[in-house]
């Protein structure tokens, strides 16, 4: 049940960190206004383009549309949002399963 809590907090805090990343690029207005689009093609990316970490290594850091580098910042996010729900939610489901 333990590792399950990890997971879970990890994927959610990924999520989050993601959003987080896109707040800091883009702005309130810009990131709740439509789909995520690609910033050097504006090509509306597709579900699973946008699935922290997994997206990010399957394509290669790049666009599935016109190649260009995506950069290194979204999947810092991601990172940063999963190692601090990782932080937050251990202490809890240790206290819990004590």
């Amino acid at each position: 049940m333990l590792a399950i809590s990890i997971v879970f907090s990890a994927l959610l805090g990924a999520a989050i960190g993601s959003f987080g990343g896109v707040l800091n690029s883009r702005g309130w207005r810009q990131s709740v206004r439509g789909r995520s689009q690609c910033d050097s093609c504006g090509r509306t990316l597709a579900w699973f383009e946008t699935v922290p970490f997994i997206s990010f290594i399957t394509q290669r850091g790049r666009c599935r549309g016109c190649g260009a580098s995506i950069g290194w910042a979204p999947l810092f996010w991601e990172v940063g949002g999963a190692v601090v729900a990782v932080a937050v939610a251990l202490p809890i489901a240790l206290a819990l399963r004590a």
